[in-house]
């Protein structure tokens, strides 16, 4: 075997001590007269062609170096899944199959508009989208931003409503509904990571003194916001109050009456340049009796008894 100039700075380096063994007429040196590169031929020979136990290729290591990005997106959910589509709704960038984050419609036992049925969605801006789905099981759903590939599911409270990210704590904020008897979380208001989804943060948060005995639900809407500090407010259509929650402590640590007095407070919103909140009352106007605001009927619902304090029927 006969090594070109490009293989000298190589053989050099591996063996200096033949240097002066090379033709530098030629600047060609044979194999045969070197004894080590012999060696070191037959050994690269061998490990070419072997297998060595316990040993294999693997591409897993390179899945961060090699992913595709899809860039800016658009996203939509429905009950087909969840598609991902260039900004101008041109290209399909992803689809993920609905029986991939929801249950199947054979096992589903809800009403058909119900299925994979999305009450909030969700993105912290640089890793995740996160989506609360009806699926029957306490869970959130976590998509890669970057990739449109679905992460997982994630234990979260029970019906979930709606989500609130707060960027300074990096967090997402959970509304939940229901409270489950039996079941190992009880709050209304949960908490997860969000650059450690998997991990554990308890919450116990609750509006109704006897949710857990009764299993009352809780419908009602949150306030989560970087500019309000270590504070989150939420609301409850059954009750006229607005609960100031600690988001250290994970607890309630003020109730709010409303004046003039409501007979419960559902929709809120919250601005960033005065520090208000904005909070609209469940009950809207009179209805089911002659000379009611709606007349006779109440709607497909059937309406609530309550004892109005301030208008006409005071």
């Amino acid at each position: 075997m006969i090594f070109s100039r490009a293989c000298l700075a190589g053989i050099f380096f591996l063996i200096p001590s033949t240097f002066g063994k090379l033709n530098t007429e030629t600047c060609m040196v044979s194999i045969d007269d070197i004894p080590y590169l012999r060696l070191i031929s037959q050994f690269f020979i061998f490990w070419r062609f072997y297998e060595f136990p316990g040993i294999s290729k693997t591409d897993e290591d390179q899945f961060h170096a090699t992913k595709t990005y899809i860039g800016n997106t658009m996203w939509i959910f429905g009950e087909s899944g969840v598609y991902v589509y260039s900004p101008d709704g041109k290209e399909q960038k992803s689809h993920i199959d609905s029986e991939q984050i929801c249950e199947s419609k054979e096992d589903f036992d809800g009403p058909s508009y119900q299925y994979c049925r999305f009450s909030d969605i969700i993105s912290d801006g640089k890793k995740y989208v996160w989506a609360a789905v009806n699926r029957g099981i306490p869970t959130i759903d976590l998509f890669d931003i970057n990739t449109g590939s679905i992460v997982g599911t994630f234990e979260s409270c029970h019906s979930p409503s709606s989500l609130e990210y707060h960027p300074l704590r990096d967090e997402i904020w959970v509304r939940c509904t229901d409270i489950v008897e039996n079941s190992t979380i009880h709050t209304n208001l949960d908490v997860l990571s969000a650059s450690n989804p998997s991990g554990e943060i308890e919450t116990d948060i609750l509006v109704k003194a006897r949710a857990l005995e009764e299993g009352l639900s809780s419908n009602g809407k949150s306030v989560i916001d970087n500019t309000l500090g270590d504070v989150g407010y939420i609301t409850d259509m059954d009750l006229p109050s607005l609960f100031k929650v600690d988001l250290s402590t994970k607890s309630i640590i003020d109730t709010i009456e409303m004046t003039p007095p409501s007979n419960g407070l559902y929709e809120v919103a919250y601005s960033q340049v005065n520090k208000h909140i904005f909070v609209r009352s469940q009950i809207c106007c009179t209805c089911g009796f002659e000379g009611a605001d709606l007349g006779d009927s109440c709607g497909r619902r059937p309406g609530y008894n309550v004892t109005p304090t301030t208008g006409a029927f005071a």
